[in-house]
């Protein structure tokens, strides 16, 4: 009776993570903003290269646990005697493996940045690219299923297009971003499936943060991010970060009242930094599948990258760096 009440809370609990997480959503989205809006590539005009890899393991030891990867990569482009605008062009790749089906996404990526006053910049990206549907090798599918033998394995469609807006200074971002516009089936031009026919909710992601100098060498951000389907719950995130001396940071995030993190980051190069966050079911889901752990890879991440401006700090020319 205790396996079955286990397994039926599980159930339920990926029933709604495949309904909220038709876009992934990450602990540190921060770290990982182009990858939630491609408005946010490129907003650090004196960064000409970025990059970022990153993995999510959700309810390690589950069978069939949810797992997301992602690389991003992008170049800025600058304008040779004008800093009022900027570009960043690029590429983002992600997988998600959801136990029965697993998604690939491919895009390249195209940002306009315009500085509207003084450290103020607006930002307008778009990703194109497609998306592959497959039937996961670990999904546990019966072969001899007639409803497995008359589907295709994988499946292509396009284009996928998502648009992003992105406004942001040096006390504050902001984002916008629009997902399954154009590729809204699980099915390709052909009418070739996966399984029964499914549709894929349009969704809107929002975040918002602000950065707060507590001292000369301490920064505060406090943020949130809402991924909200057209159709079906949100999934909000709450997190609060603390910086300290643009080297370590660390902080706490809580989703949907379901679960709580606690995030580390640390910078060991000059422009490289590591980010782990590990999340905590506050549910009965803990019972089963406890441990969640996140790990990102890349360039200085948002907070880390801001210079603290304390009481006793002394005043320095302005830079373009958000």
């Amino acid at each position: 009776m205790k396996t079955i009440a286990k397994i039926t809370l599980v159930l339920l609990a990926a029933g709604f993570t495949s309904a909220a997480q038709q876009t992934i959503m990450y602990t540190q989205y921060a770290f990982n903003k182009a990858g939630l809006n491609p408005a946010a590539s490129g907003t650090e005009i004196n960064q000409e290269i970025f990059y970022a890899i990153g993995v999510n393991r959700q309810w390690i030891g589950f069978a069939n646990a949810p797992k997301q990867n992602f690389v991003n990569f992008s170049y800025t482009i600058k304008p040779p005697r004008s800093y009022r605008y900027w570009q960043n062009a690029g590429v983002y790749v992600e997988n998600d493996d959801s136990g029965l089906l697993s998604y690939d996404n491919f895009y390249g990526s195209y940002t306009f940045h315009l500085l509207l006053r003084k450290t103020m910049v607006a930002s307008f990206g778009v990703y194109a690219g497609m998306r592959s549907f497959s039937r996961s090798l670990s999904g546990g599918f019966d072969p001899s299923d007639p409803a497995v033998a008359k589907n295709k394995t994988t499946i292509y469609t396009l284009p996928d297009i998502i648009p992003g807006f992105r406004l942001s200074d040096k006390k504050f971002f902001m984002d916008v971003s629009i997902r399954q516009l154009t590729v809204y089936k699980m099915q390709d031009f052909k009418g070739r499936r996966i399984g029964s026919p499914s549709r894929l909710k349009p969704s809107i992601y929002f975040d918002y943060g602000r950065k707060i100098s507590l001292s000369d060498y301490l920064l505060m951000m406090p943020s949130f991010a809402v991924n909200l389907p057209v159709i079906g719950p949100p999934l909000v995130d709450a997190n609060v970060m603390f910086f300290y001396s643009n080297t370590f940071g660390a902080g706490i995030s809580l989703r949907n009242l379901s679960s709580a993190s606690a995030i580390v980051q640390v910078r060991f190069y000059k422009s490289l930094s590591l980010g782990v966050a590990y999340s905590y079911p506050l549910g009965a889901l803990r019972q089963t599948a406890p441990n969640s752990l996140e790990v990102m890879l890349g360039i200085i991440p948002l907070g880390m990258n801001t210079k603290v401006a304390g009481k006793h700090s002394i005043a320095k020319c302005p830079a373009l760096s958000y």
